[in-house]
């Protein structure tokens, strides 16, 4: 092992951190933490439901009924930086560097596509008017061909004296621009569906995850959408932040399996991804609580199907908690008297179709609520287009088997069973999906208890020219929900616009 000095040990108490928890993590880097148990894929009429017309009507008529009995919110994770968003403008302006560059042979190769898309449709993307209105402002740019004007404009997007767009915040990226040229961020994007969400006389909470340095820039952008939507200020705002904790980070490796460190060689740390916000999901004061992705968003109008869907997940989530709270409510006053057919043909019907009630130990009706005692989600899966990856499966566990959200790095296709479950699967997840976190009392259930901590996960990144192994939390819709109980729903793909690169923002 690569063994902590008394410095490290100095360094690890005085910032409040666990030595056990950091030699367990040096462990899970060195060995990996693929997961074990068989998997499946889950697919359509397999783990993934498909709703008739009819179920979809119950279960919107079902969240409109409950928009005032439950405490809804809406959690965004929003720390991530746009630099990957602008990758292909700094690729392309190291290649530029290079002796013997050609820009025709560039934009038709591989490594140009990208920025060939952009190049050829420059006006489509959002901030291209206010863009071009600084480059002409700017009389000492020269602009004479459209290679000129095109290297200004990159210029101008990614440099520090001007728009530094890559290092913002991805929510406060200009990512839509409507018919009177006024441009939107992805975050006005997000509180304009949490307008949507609720009702006519407020709109539904947002919960925000972002780091603390920006939380100046967030607000700012809070006040400039407010004085964009004039029509909603009679509306109840509530808009909350919060921050990764700083004890969540996580230790990584070079090469050679030993600690990278900083400048003053101790131990560096790194955020500890997605994963990490459990805590701040945990602390939230609802009941239920969507959970969606900053960049999976259109604007106002054209984003009128992924609420619906919103909705209609949500007013699922609200008919299985009817069913299994009642089941739960019987069990506890019941006991051995209560109908144990009917839960296990619910059971059967929405979590598990091989169930079994078996001795272990417990009562019976012990064993049933346990089973169903345990946060609930409502996940809504996208039929899958290109390469496969992490996505929708079935994962045998002490319960019997349940559905989960198994990203592609916990996977192992040199295992036969792993390698089966992705070339059988058909879904992948686009993170949209409610969930409910208190139980039939209406208390809070503590998430950390329905965690699986052995998922951490364990991917290879570079960082300048060398290969560093980085470390994750279980993810927060991974390992983090392991033992929910999950239901997946498939909605259309209508629904999923990612925004991954800068042409995505190229629409048309």
């Amino acid at each position: 092992m690569n063994t902590l000095t008394e410095a490290d040990i100095e360094q690890l108490q005085k910032s409040n951190r666990s030595i056990e928890l950091i030699q367990r993590q040096y462990e899970f880097l060195i060995r990996g933490t693929e997961i074990e148990r068989e998997i499946e894929a889950a697919t359509l009429g397999n783990g993934i439901q498909k709703l008739s017309l009819e179920e979809e009507k119950t279960a919107l008529d079902l969240f409109y009924r409950a928009l005032e009995s439950r405490n809804w919110m809406k959690f965004v994770p929003a720390s991530g930086a746009a630099s990957r968003m602008f990758a292909p403008f700094f690729a392309y302006q190291k290649a530029k560097s290079t002796s013997g560059f050609s820009l025709e042979a560039y934009l038709n190769a591989e490594e140009g596509r990208v920025l060939n898309k952009a190049l050829t449709q420059l006006k489509k993307l959002p901030f291209y008017t206010s863009a071009y209105a600084k480059i002409i402002q700017d009389g000492s740019v020269s602009i004479a061909t459209e290679a000129d004007f095109f290297d200004a404009f990159i210029e101008l997007v990614i440099k520090e004296s001007g728009l530094d767009y890559p290092k913002r915040p991805k929510a406060l990226i200009p990512f839509f621009v409507d018919e009177q040229g006024v441009e939107w961020t992805a975050f006005e994007a997000q509180l304009i569906e949490a307008v949507e969400l609720g009702d006519q006389y407020k709109a539904l909470p947002i919960h925000l995850t972002i780091d603390k340095e920006n939380r100046a820039a967030f607000e700012a952008a809070e006040a400039a959408f407010r004085s964009k939507r004039t029509q909603d200020l009679n509306k109840k705002f509530k808009i909350e932040y919060s921050y990764q904790h700083r004890l969540t980070d996580t230790p990584y490796l070079d090469s050679q399996n030993n600690w990278i460190r900083d400048h003053e060689g101790k131990i560096a740390f790194r955020k500890g991804g997605h994963g990490a916000l459990l805590e701040n999901l945990n602390r939230l004061d609802a009941d239920c609580i969507w959970i969606k992705n900053i960049d999976n968003i259109l604007l106002s109008e054209e984003n009128v199907e992924g609420e619906r869907w919103m909705r209609i997940l949500g007013g699922q989530l609200i008919l299985i908690q009817n069913q299994l709270f009642q089941y739960l409510k019987n069990l506890e006053s019941l006991k051995s008297e209560a109908d144990f057919e009917e839960i296990i043909e619910f059971i059967q019907n929405h979590f598990d179709p091989n169930y079994e009630l078996k001795n272990s130990g417990k009562m019976p009706h012990q064993i049933l609520f346990d089973y169903l005692y345990r946060p609930l989600r409502i996940c809504g899966m996208i039929p899958m287009e290109g390469a496969k990856g992490g996505g929708p499966f079935w994962k045998k566990d002490a319960r019997g088997k349940s559905l989960q959200i198994i990203e592609g790095v916990e996977l192992n296709s040199d295992k036969e069973s792993h390698q089966i479950a992705l070339d059988q699967s058909t879904h992948f997840n686009p993170v949209m999906m409610v969930c409910g976190i208190t139980n039939h009392r209406g208390d809070k259930f503590s998430l950390y208890d329905f965690r699986d901590d052995k998922r951490f996960m364990v991917s290879e990144k570079t960082e300048g020219s060398a290969t560093i192994k980085i470390l994750e939390w279980p993810g927060l819709w991974n390992g983090g929900m392991a033992a929910w109980n999950t239901l997946f729903i498939e909605i259309p793909s209508e629904t999923f616009h990612p925004v991954k690169t800068i042409v995505d923002l190229i629409r048309d």
